[in-house]
């Protein structure tokens, strides 16, 4: 499924967010979005934690339906 103009723009912002913490030296960190801001989340808190999806429940069963995939991939 192609991006809608609102992903674009969501990925631009990610994008930039992620070339400016790079150019300021920051490391081991990926951008995302809390509270409507962008923010630098350190890696280790990102993986501290490991969430599963169970692939015959209801969220993803939305996001193959989102993504226009096929059940034969999940």
């Amino acid at each position: 499924m192609p991006a809608n103009p609102y992903d674009s723009v969501y990925c631009i912002r990610l994008a930039h967010a992620a070339v400016h913490a790079a150019m300021a030296g920051r490391t081991e960190l990926v951008v995302g979005r809390w509270r409507g801001r962008f923010v630098h989340v350190p890696m280790p808190l990102v993986t501290s934690i490991r969430n599963q999806v169970d692939p015959h429940g209801d969220l993803w069963s939305s996001v193959l339906e989102a993504t226009g995939q096929p059940p034969a991939f999940s």
